[in-house]
């Protein structure tokens, strides 16, 4: 079986942290990835997506990035009940997110050539 996952955007907001008691720290991003195709109105459409950074990869982005950073991650899909009460819950998918590539740099430097 395989799960991974890949995606290249911009963050729709700041990244929030979470650190817990037993000192391990954990950031929340959502990726605004744009759609390859337009809609019926010529428009390009966006997924919002949520996802969760652990360790030292949730620090690196809390110190290097803010809303609209342009960002590739790599990482693996993860649901789980949104009610953990409910018998027949929704579920939640996330990113659990494996690795980060931080493309503001690169971005503008090739932006900066043309």
């Amino acid at each position: 079986m395989f799960n991974e996952v890949v995606l290249i955007g911009r963050l729709a907001k700041k990244p929030e942290m979470k650190e817990y008691e037993n000192g391990i720290k954990l950031a929340t991003i959502v990726m605004d990835v744009e759609r390859p195709y337009r809609n019926n109105l010529g428009v390009r459409e966006h997924d919002y997506i949520s996802c969760i950074l652990w360790k030292g990869i949730s620090q690196a982005v809390m110190d290097c990035c803010d809303e609209g950073s342009f960002l590739g991650i790599k990482g693996r899909l993860q649901s789980k009940p949104n009610d953990t009460s409910k018998k027949n819950s929704s579920m939640i998918t996330e990113v659990k997110v494996e690795h980060v590539e931080f493309l503001d740099r690169y971005f503008q430097e090739s932006s900066m050539k043309k």
